[in-house]
């Protein structure tokens, strides 16, 4: 719902009624509700705020126009903004999204080589001696690990080969469900356009990476790259790493979920051969 779409009411104080449209128009032009595009994440406790924010309404508006409209006509709209939402994100900018898409992509140029360093340090922590009364603790966390490095790769893989090529991304749009969905006016088209690389960026980065089963198509519809059949060790590892993480190592009946040291060596060697499957695939499309 854009913001010409709510009733803002009607006003016996023409000169009042104008300055709240006019901040309105402003407001709207600078600030949208996070759900348009900012990524949600239950587990990290709400909206990440990637693009900016968040921003409370009054404080903007007081920032821009308290020097020059009364103050209750502030609050008036404040409230009516309030009402429609409570936090705020910043509308789209081109100059702050390339900055934020440079930024990503210096980070993760070296994604095969990230992998493999993750999977080094986690093996020279396995070198450490630990307590038997901690050591059940000490091998989830690195078995949780291996997995965030796998999936770590998998974004980070796809993510940089995708938007680097406008075929890829045409592919990846042309290919994903949500935007299959989408209805866009002929008068939006243009709009539409402009904004595709933006949402779709925003889509990618609120994919669940360890999730091999909504990831997996994507891998095969976009880039042509078949994940191996054998990885049914990494899809039970993924079950257990929800336990690990969501409910403190126990199954949902209650039980413990024990990993040891030879689990953490064993699914390091499954991963390992599940990464550099999907990574030669990748190579061998880029020769």
């Amino acid at each position: 719902m854009s913001h010409d779409d709510y009733d803002t009411g009607n006003s016996d104080n023409p000169e009042r009624e104008a300055q709240l449209q006019m901040m309105r128009d402003w407001f709207f032009k600078h600030f949208e509700d996070p759900a348009e595009r900012t990524p949600y994440e239950s587990a990290e406790g709400g909206y990440i705020w990637i693009w900016g924010g968040p921003y409370d309404a009054r404080e903007e508006l007081d920032d821009k126009f308290g020097d020059s409209i009364p103050e209750d006509v502030i609050e008036e709209l404040a409230d009516e903004l309030t009402h429609i939402c409570w936090e705020w994100a910043p509308t789209p900018s081109r100059e702050d999204y390339d900055d934020f898409l440079v930024d990503d992509i210096a980070l993760i140029s070296e994604f095969h080589s990230n992998f493999i360093g993750a999977i080094h340090d986690i093996e020279k922590l396995l070198e450490t001696e630990v307590e038997d009364s901690v050591a059940g603790c000490f091998y989830r966390l690195l078995f949780v690990n291996v997995i965030t490095a796998m999936e770590t790769y998998l974004s980070d893989a796809f993510i940089r080969t995708v938007i680097r090529d406008p075929a890829l991304m045409r592919r990846f749009i042309e290919a994903t469900p949500e935007f299959q969905n989408e209805k866009v006016a002929l008068s939006e088209v243009f709009s539409a356009l402009e904004k595709i690389e933006q949402k779709a960026y925003s889509h990618l980065v609120d994919v669940v990476w360890h999730n091999l089963e909504r990831v997996k198509p994507m891998y095969r519809d976009t880039l042509g790259i078949e994940f191996p059949k054998n990885i049914g060790a990494v899809f039970r590892a993924i079950v257990k790493r929800h336990d690990i993480v969501h409910r403190n190592g126990k199954t949902k009946a209650g039980e413990d979920i024990p990993i040891s040291y030879q689990d953490v060596i064993a699914l390091i060697a499954a991963i390992q051969a599940f990464i550099h499957n999907v990574d030669a695939q990748l190579r061998k499309d880029e020769i």
